[in-house]
């Protein structure tokens, strides 16, 4: 009897044991992060049945010593997607548009549309990443690195569509694309009238009282701003333009915490069946274990599933995500671009391990392009080279030295990359007018320095 009521209990209490995460446990994580230097500040929030609490640890910037907190704003990078995602639901649910409605529609009649053996493009192929656009527009041209999309218009952006080829049928394939879910948002708005912001402020965001996420800094947001950083380097404040959708919301952890309780059901709205609707309907994507609702990732990989999504931008870093079974949420937010990620995956479920080593950052694909291409050795004229793993937003640079195979580079900052399959440093130097120049490559081997010019 004795052991029947043990293992009843162990399986009872499973999911408490597993998912727990002692006061102790996350102090020490936020302190390991910020005393190393990998970034100024962090903020988690954890929420439960008994309310969220919030530990935070740090400075809003190197340079200022006033602590971080749970009110501080952030960017909020492509969390923004969930929010485009969640208003094509509810103007679905309104009426104002149907799912299989053609993009054509809604976009100016001189704007000349893709297709594909006749097929056309729809809000819904944008809204689940199947339209068959790449990660970013091909006429996209980053004119200020630590500002990428500053500069892009929407006569950039119809100049694209105009001159875009689909290289399949739009909804056979997925690729995650700022492209899809930043035009869908634009079409939002314009279907609307309204600018987008002031459309997700109305439908979704009020509802929630989440009153600090906006697109455009008030005043007040703008004193609580947590200053942006690659590790202990001050970085410009990001401003999106035309693709707001993808990218342009501010927020902060307190805000965030409210959406992830009313999406746990803790907070009561009228859209909670909307809230619902974004993870009933899934999608497989091309990642194992991993399946894409309403702009959610729902991994399936370790049980029970996960729900959960990541903002970067060029000195921010969000996680934000949920466990349905356990009814368990988090935020981690910090204002480096230091990779957090596997933090939040870990308080929600242990099996999801912590990373040892905190070197990597995260930079966006847009900032990585400059870096492409053939490199000669300045002493002895060999060769190397640099390729573009193309995967969205997990694309990475690739180095091709001599007889060996291509090497995946990893991101400390947006200039320095190590190898984890051997022990090398690469450090870039810019033009000190035009950060998109590569002036020189310095690769550091076994105590050896190699220099290389880009050919």
């Amino acid at each position: 009897m004795n052991i029947l009521k043990k293992i009843f209990l162990s399986c009872l209490l499973a999911p408490v044991l597993s998912f727990a995460m002692t006061d102790i446990e996350i102090e020490d994580i936020m302190k390991e992060c910020v005393d190393a230097g990998h970034t100024p500040g962090m903020v988690i929030g954890i929420i439960d049945e008994s309310g969220t609490k919030f530990y935070k640890y740090g400075t809003m910037a190197i340079d200022d010593p006033t602590p971080i907190d749970e009110n501080a704003v952030f960017e909020t990078g492509s969390i923004t997607k969930i929010f485009t995602s969640l208003l094509f639901t509810e103007m679905i649910k309104n009426g104002d548009v149907k799912f299989d409605d053609p993009i054509e529609m809604y976009l100016p009649k001189n704007v000349k549309l893709p297709e594909y053996n006749g097929k056309k493009i729809t809000l819904g192929h944008l809204a689940t990443h199947r339209a068959g656009f790449d990660y970013m527009p091909d006429n996209f041209i980053m004119k200020d690195m630590y500002n990428p999309f500053c500069g892009y218009s929407v006569e950039c952006l119809y100049d694209f569509l105009s001159n875009y080829k689909l290289p399949y049928e739009p909804g056979t394939q997925y690729c995650y694309s700022n492209v899809c879910v930043g035009l869908l948002g634009y079409i939002l708005s314009l279907i609307t009238n309204q600018e987008f912001e002031d459309l997700v402020l109305d439908r979704l965001l009020g509802p929630m009282n989440m009153d600090s996420t906006k697109v455009n800094l008030t005043d007040d947001m703008k004193n609580r701003f947590a200053t942006a950083h690659i590790r202990d380097k001050k970085v410009p404040h990001w401003g999106v333009e035309v693709f707001e959708g993808c990218g342009a919301f501010h927020s902060t952890p307190k805000d965030l915490a409210r959406f992830i309780e009313a999406n746990l059901g803790f907070c009561k709205t009228d859209i909670y069946p909307i809230l619902q609707d974004a993870i009933k309907t899934r999608l497989p994507q091309e990642l194992p274990y991993l399946d894409v609702g309403h702009e959610w990732n729902i991994s399936y990989q370790y049980k029970p599933e996960i729900v959960y999504h990541g903002g970067a931008t060029g000195g921010h870093q969000l996680f934000i995500g949920f466990c349905p079974e356990t009814k368990k949420g988090v935020v981690v937010c910090s204002n480096s671009c230091a990779f957090i990620y596997d933090i939040g995956k870990n308080i929600l479920n242990k099996k999801w391990y912590l990373k040892k080593f905190r070197q990597q950052a995260i930079i966006v694909p847009m900032m990585l392009d400059k870096y492409i291409g053939d490199y000669q050795n300045i002493d002895d004229g060999s060769k190397c080279s640099i390729h573009l793993k193309s995967q969205g937003y997990l694309s990475m640079l690739m180095l091709k030295w001599g007889y060996y195979p291509q090497i995946p580079m990893y991101p400390s900052t947006e200039k320095d990359f190590f190898l984890k399959a051997k022990p090398v440093e690469i450090n870039f130097d810019l033009n000190e007018e035009n950060d998109n120049i590569v002036e020189l490559m310095t690769v550091k081997y076994n105590g050896t320095i190699y220099k290389f010019k880009k050919i």
